[in-house]
């Protein structure tokens, strides 16, 4: 499951408890269609579209990320682990 959250200092966090195929290189959010495109490190051409609509309200602050904070592997037990990535906004 991937979640989208907001912290506190108002920058976007992307969370999954399931791990990525490889780290996330960058994030394309695409306006129009409020949809967000993960694209890998190392991984020529492969990237991941998320299968939901953002909601309005959600929307707002995505377009006002110039980057995303990544938590992988989110779950009870496990560690998680984070980094920047940064937020590329396609149909400005």
């Amino acid at each position: 499951m991937i979640q989208l959250a907001k912290s506190g200092d108002g920058r976007l966090i992307i969370a999954s408890n399931q791990p990525f195929p490889a780290d996330i290189r960058r994030v394309e959010y695409y306006r129009k269609q409020k949809l967000f495109n993960l694209v890998f490190e190392g991984r020529s051409g492969e990237s991941e579209l998320m299968p939901c609509e953002v909601q309005d309200d959600i929307a707002e602050i995505i377009e006002n990320s110039p980057e995303i904070i990544v938590i992988a592997m989110k779950e009870k037990g496990v560690e998680p682990y984070g980094y920047l990535a940064p937020l590329v906004q396609i149909g400005v």
